[in-house]
């Protein structure tokens, strides 16, 4: 799946350190493992896009 975002600065290192910092905690151990995984994906393309995009 390809997702498309248009973040600021701020936004990106905000949202970063969400995916980083961010316990689940529902209850279902499956359910934390799955938005671990999504959260741990997010940060890897984000990480990835800014070292294509940042001015060397």
């Amino acid at each position: 799946m390809l997702i498309d975002l248009e973040l600021n600065y701020n936004d990106m290192e905000a949202l970063l350190r969400h995916c980083h910092d961010y316990k689940p905690r529902s209850g279902d151990a499956r359910e934390d493992r799955r938005l671990m995984s999504a959260l741990e994906a997010l940060a890897e393309a984000i990480d990835l896009a800014r070292l294509h995009t940042e001015p060397d």
